[in-house]
């Protein structure tokens, strides 16, 4: 999780170390716990094992409950054979005003920025403490891809989420299958969005992260989850899989990059490097049907879904999300992108967006364009070039494993790793010995209940470990069983008891695919935030080796950023967000490699055998939202209100309606309605295209799917009236639609953006309202406009003798689509090449062709008696844009 605060970097490192943003404390304060032997303990009284290097039996884990494993039969050996799969996609449609998570600055308590950054005075009805969002770039979907083969189902859910814990797993493994046929066999990944919706997830040590969890709202996305994963087994059929792996993918860092600079200098557990750049491992499996057309793509890509800073306030899929749109344009069908070792990396590409109204107007949608063209580019040969084949050996192990104080983490070469128990005394202040190794037991980390906002080098403490002030990483280390009851009630949470029993297991799952064409290939999910130096070392440890280890990050479950211990040590933001010190990333290592181990056999095997799940998650008990009746849901009003918020310009709108005429690329067109409350109302905008006389037909993409606010195309936004009531009496919405053709920007086709068809166009609205007879349906439409090519703006002719320099600009745009690499809504350059005719003084005009400058630039040679009658210039672009353009001398 991206709370976005950079710490101080950390000088190289000697072999042996001695004493050298409230929303962050607030992330970890309630990952806490005296996750100690008891803890421990009661994973070994569920039925697990667990390796404890010390005893104390003065606390247990009374207020946590565990469910034991069941015991399964076992089916002999996974031996390739016919494959099923089915393909099915949904959308997460919250209530506008559902919190995002990510930022700490979105909160409104203990120093966060939310009073400052809220776009008005609106009234958080479904939020605790964080800003309540106000519209939609595009809406978070959720993707099923279901496999079965051999007796062996899997069922890989890709959402557009933060991040996901177990509990959302769980939960949804029991709505797909009531019978307990899903358990262990259901995938669930997050792109880490940092613009989605954020308060639905359970947990209790991320709430300053994504605010309190709301029972209502997680029961919807479980069921929407469940939804899609049944739709996809419905739709099993024969069918062909195969992979691809690509360890050098985005060589020169164009659509990502490192941004930790503070590992650069550390090896890994196992001598690694990886740490002096981002991981460029990138994976890739096709399904096909039984007829080889394709039927959906995976593609594993490290990058931070954080274009959308904190102060944009409209949800949105980010750079995953981008990259999955253009790439499933690009091919044809569905291409899912699922996260890699993203914790260290940051999405790439040139700045879209030059000329923001306001900070709450200045989400870069040009550069996700961008970043989902280039990713588009580049990996778009690796996907099509995959040969799939008919059968499958399909065997999938999902374990949930110990995680906390007590846990011992075991090295290659045996060396063991460790804390030692809590007591009174104060740390030695010696991280490594003589010989650069890490010196174990760590007894800096005296922190019986977890420390938090760990990592930054010298920094102070409100409740430092004893011994540590000045020390490293763990000079910043809070104590924070003293702070988890005043968290909790800043956040109305319940009493919280430590430990936080959600926070004692952490899920994994491993999954061995074996096409019987070859060697097999091991998948391995990381629940949580893995760097580029765990990802090497995950991969070489793997039974699978690393070439033929696949791995999946921000899946199953989130403990943070997953570091190993020297990465932990070497300090800066990430260690922050961690609660278990040091060993915690290594932990869940060792646990993740369990399962790869049973994976890898060519036995099937017991996956659970030892060991037990937390089961119950205290929700906080939240006052619901009573959804407000309305009677003018479905009209449009006489004139909008100036407290609209709209996601372009700041200034009022004239009307309701569009502007009769809309020049295409770079202009747009409001519609206002009134809609129902948001709490049952969630619309649904299509651009349609007027096909003859009162005909109407969708605006539709290369893959057939309509131009909406869904996908991208239109920008909804709600305004509650009165702005500040706690049950707004009247509910506005405005669908924004800058006219540009769905399909999003292209390498291939850089002209797309400018060659949206002319002619009459509508906004169509579905929506749903509370009535006093209950809820009812609505549909609403704007006034028909017009789209005309688009007209210069800034243009200039000057002669010289032979030539005549032109610069042509169609000035001005919204921002909200890409038209070009680079600035977007300032200075758009009419784009070549250029049709130019030339008007003269006498005689005939000419036309000729012109390549001019991106910038918008070009030179017009003729002989000298032209130059020097020419009077004007028509210059176009291949759709038409442009205009006339007197010489001046």
């Amino acid at each position: 999780m991206d709370y976005k605060r950079r710490l101080h970097a950390l000088p190289r490192w000697a072999p042996r170390v001695l004493a050298g943003g409230v929303p962050l404390i607030l992330l970890s304060l309630l990952r806490c716990g005296s996750d100690d032997a008891a803890n421990a303990r009661a994973h070994d009284d569920a039925g697990a094992d667990a390796h404890i290097p010390y005893d104390d039996d003065t606390e247990r884990l009374e207020h946590c409950s565990y469910e034991a494993a069941p015991t399964r039969a076992v089916s002999g050996s996974p031996t390739p054979t016919t494959l099923q799969a089915g393909f099915a996609s949904g959308h997460l449609e919250l209530p506008i005003g559902t919190p995002m998570g990510g930022y700490g600055a979105r909160t409104t308590v203990l120093g966060g920025k939310g009073a400052s950054i809220a776009v008005d005075g609106r009234v958080a009805r479904f939020a605790t403490r964080f800003i309540p969002s106000v519209g939609t770039h595009d809406v978070p979907r959720v993707d099923a891809l279901a496999l079965e083969a051999g007796g062996e189902s899997l069922i890989v859910l890709r959402t557009d989420a933060l991040l996901i814990t177990e509990t959302v797993v769980f939960a949804i493994e029991r709505a797909i299958a009531k019978d307990g046929s899903m358990r262990g066999r259901v995938i669930l990944a997050a792109s880490h969005t940092h613009s989605g919706w954020s308060n639905w997830i359970p947990s209790l040590a991320l709430v300053p992260g994504i605010d309190s969890p709301r029972k209502d709202l997680f029961d919807k996305v479980v069921a929407i989850h469940a939804d899609v994963a049944r739709a996809a087994i419905a739709q099993l059929a024969p069918a062909r899989i195969g992979f691809a792996v690509d360890p050098t993918a985005d060589p020169k860092n164009e659509i990502s990059h490192d941004r930790r600079t503070e590992n650069d200098d550390i090896l890994g557990p196992d001598g690694n490097t990886a740490g002096q750049d981002k991981d460029h491992a990138v994976w890739a499996l096709r399904v096909d049907r039984s007829d080889g057309s394709p039927l959906a793509a995976l593609l594993a890509f490290p990058i931070h879904g954080t274009r959308g800073g904190e102060h944009n306030p409209l949800v949105s899929s980010d750079a995953p999300g981008a990259i999955q749109r253009s790439l499933s344009q690009r091919l044809g069908y569905p291409v899912l992108h699922l996260q890699g070792a993203a914790g260290d990396v940051s999405p790439g590409g040139p700045t879209g967006r030059t000329a923001c109204p306001d900070s709450r107007r200045c989400l870069d949608a040009p550069n996700l364009e961008v970043v989902g063209a280039m990713a588009a580019d580049m990996f778009e040969g690796l996907i099509a070039g995959i040969q799939t084949h008919d059968k499958l050996a399909l065997e999938v192990v999902t374990r949930s494993f110990y995680v906390g104080r007590a846990g011992i983490v075991t090295r290659p070469d045996g060396r063991e790793l460790y804390y030692p128990p809590p007591g009174d005394y104060e740390a030695d202040r010696i991280l490594f010995d003589e010989s650069g190794i890490i010196a174990s037991p760590l007894d800096e980390f005296n922190a019986p209940h977890g420390a938090a906002l760990c990592g930054k080098l010298g920094g102070g403490s409100l409740m430092p470990l004893p011994g540590t002030v000045g020390l490293g990483a763990y000079a910043s280390c809070n104590d924070v069983e003293r702070l988890a009851p005043s968290i909790a009630a800043l956040y109305d949470l319940p009493s919280v008891k430590t430990p936080v029993c959600d926070t004692t297991r952490a899920t994994s799952s491993a999954v061995r695919f074996d096409t019987g064409s070859g060697s097999p290939l091991l998948l391995l999910s990381v629940p949580g935030e893995p760097t580029a130096p765990f990802a090497a070392y995950l991969r070489n440890r793997s039974p699978a080796g690393p070439d033929r280890t696949l791995l999946l990050g921000y899946a199953q479950d989130h403990v943070g950023y997953v570091l190993t211990a020297e990465d932990w040590l070497a300090g800066g933001y990430e260690p922050s967000i961690n609660i278990w010190g040091p060993l915690e990333g290594e932990m869940v290592l060792d646990g993740i490699l369990e399962g790869a181990e049973l994976a890898w056999t060519p036995e099937r095997e017991d996956p659970e055998r030892g060991t037990s799940r937390f089961t119950e998650f205290p929700f906080p008990e939240l006052p619901a939202v009573v959804p407000v009746v309305t009677s003018d849901h479905g009209t449009v009003p006489t004139q909008a209100p100036a407290t609209l918020f709209l996601p372009d310009v700041t200034s009022p709108l004239a009307g309701a309606q569009p502007d009769a005429l809309v020049p295409r690329a770079t202009g747009v067109a409001h519609f206002v309605w009134l809609g129902g409350d948001p709490a049952v109302d969630f619309p649904h905008v299509i651009v349609e295209r007027e096909t003859s006389g009162g005909v109407f037909e969708p605006v539709r993409d290369s893959r057939g799917e309509a131009a909406s606010s869904a996908g991208g195309a239109v920008v909804l936004t709600y305004t509650p009236d009165p702005v500040n009531a706690q049950a707004p009496a009247h509910h506005y919405y405005v669908a924004t639609w800058q006219t540009v053709p769905p399909d999003t920007l292209s390498m291939n086709a850089p002209a797309l953006p400018y060659s949206l068809p002319l002619g009459h166009y509508r906004l169509s609205v579905s929506g749903r309202a509370r009535a006093s007879t209950g809820t009812v349906g609505y549909v609403v439409s704007s006034q028909t406009f017009e789209v005309v090519a688009a007209s210069l703006t800034t243009a200039k002719a000057t002669r010289a003798a032979g030539n005549i320099s032109i610069t042509a600009l169609l000035g001005n745009a919204p921002g909200m689509r890409a038209l070009r690499v680079g600035s977007s809504d300032q200075n758009v350059p009419l784009l070549g090449p250029w049709n130019v005719t030339v008007a003269f003084a006498t005689g005939p005009s000419k036309t000729m062709k012109v390549t001019p400058t991106p910038e918008g630039q070009g030179d017009l040679a003729l002989n000298a008696g032209d130059a020097a009658t020419a009077i004007n210039l028509e210059v176009r672009d291949s759709a038409g844009n442009g205009g006339v353009i007197p010489v001046e001398d």
